[in-house]
């Protein structure tokens, strides 16, 4: 029995002593086998020791490196991204230090990644102007109007609307060997061209051929009964009605204010509708010889409101017609033809030794220049002999004070015409 047990324990050691031996001829192969290799792509951590490594899924291993190829392609653009840019900073510093900016760069690119690409606003050209609070854009230069004619100067400026809504008119005509008539107009246009072009065309020729026919029947001895005593201020205001009732039939849009002065035999005459105005020089000192018909003045407010219409103040202090104009008196405008009348002020002035001049001139320069300012500014021009030095001095100083609006100045020398 105990021979039969010897043999079973060196049985079972020689067992485990050949297996020992498979086990250390297997080991010896595998560790003097040749390396295994792994691509370019593999990461740092994949070229640890045999012995180190975990065995994986074949098709885990797959994605795995599927995933680092990935990271290493995006990386390597990231790199020809950087490159350029780092070659550039190098080249600015004198060549130096390109390796050290690598890192950076890189850490910058991935950090641009996660945020939103930067919003580029084109700036606008310095030739464009933008005009706040009235939807509008200005890409050309303002224009400008200088006019010197026989005995009068003016001056006309865009301002900063679509078309220039200002004009003017000058008729002179010789009746005599000693008598002259003149007769010089300032329109402002609202609404367009259209009215504004009408009454520059027509409102002089009307009031020089009124006046003319009235000059005719008063040689002739005859005065119709249902004219004033002064037959020319009637012939005015008859031809201003006239122009309005023309303007209407012909159904154009938009009105016009105007500002005129007719010089007849050692007088003039001077009407206005809207807010041109007159301003009169007598020995340096100003006078305006017309009143701004606004929806501001009480009894234009009382004669709309009697006649069933309103007026209302707005938020910037401008006094309205019908919450829409804010002149109250023009030629045109239709659709306030009941409120807004065409009705004249008329003023008749004698020509003395102290009448200088008559400026005329739209509510663009009024706005932002007194009437001394204007006639301050004039007489400096004269004294000094120049005469269109005054239009561009009036025109700057209301430009500076914020006017945007039309501006146009005539100056009319009234020492042609004194006694």
């Amino acid at each position: 029995m105990l021979l039969y047990t010897v043999q079973f324990l060196c049985s079972v050691v020689a067992a485990f002593a050949r297996l020992a031996r498979a086990l250390r001829k297997a080991m010896a192969s595998v560790l003097c086998s040749p390396p295994v290799s792994l691509p370019a792509t593999t990461s740092p951590a994949s070229s640890a020791p045999l012995s180190m490594r975990r065995k994986a899924h074949p098709a885990l291993s797959v994605a795995v490196g599927d995933a680092l190829r990935e990271r290493d392609q995006r990386e390597a653009r990231e790199q020809l991204l950087i490159a350029p840019a780092v070659d550039a900073f190098a080249a600015c510093n004198g060549g130096g230090g390109a390796a050290q900016q690598v890192e950076p760069a890189k850490k910058a690119a991935r950090g641009a990644r996660k945020r939103p690409s930067m919003l580029v606003i084109p700036v606008a050209p310095e030739a464009v102007e933008v005009a706040a609070g009235w939807g509008t854009v200005v890409a050309e230069k303002e224009a400008e109007v200088e006019v010197e004619g026989e005995g009068f100067w003016l001056a006309s400026r865009r301002g900063a609307r679509h078309a220039m809504e200002d004009a003017y008119g000058v008729i002179a005509q010789k009746l005599g060997a000693d008598s002259q008539l003149a007769f010089y107009g300032v329109y402002d246009g609202h609404g367009g061209r259209a009215a504004v072009d009408f009454v520059s065309d027509h409102l002089g020729k009307n009031v020089v051929a009124a006046v003319l026919a009235t000059t005719t029947e008063e040689a002739q001895g005859t005065e119709p009964s249902s004219w004033s005593t002064d037959a020319v201020t009637a012939a005015i205001r008859a031809a201003y009605l006239a122009t309005d009732s023309e303007l209407v039939k012909q159904g154009l849009r938009g009105g016009s204010c105007a500002a005129t002065a007719l010089v007849k035999d050692g007088d003039i005459y001077v009407a206005n509708l809207g807010d041109c105005r007159a301003v009169m020089c007598r020995g340096g000192v100003a006078t305006a010889v017309t009143s701004d018909h606004t929806a501001a003045r009480e009894d234009e407010r009382s004669r709309i409101e009697n006649s069933g219409g309103y007026v209302s103040c707005g938020s910037n202090g401008v006094w309205r017609v019908q919450d829409c104009l804010a002149v109250s008196r023009a030629f045109g405008d239709a659709d306030l033809k009941r409120w807004v009348i065409p009705e004249p002020e008329i003023r008749r002035l004698p020509l003395t030794a102290g009448c200088e001049f008559l400026v005329l001139a739209s509510d663009g320069l009024w706005n932002k220049v007194s009437n001394q300012e204007a006639v301050d500014a004039v007489s400096r021009s004269r004294a000094g002999r120049d005469s269109t030095g005054c239009f561009k001095e009036l025109v700057d100083m209301a430009r500076c004070r914020g006017s945007r609006d039309d501006i146009t100045v005539m100056v009319v020398d009234l020492k042609r015409f004194t006694i």
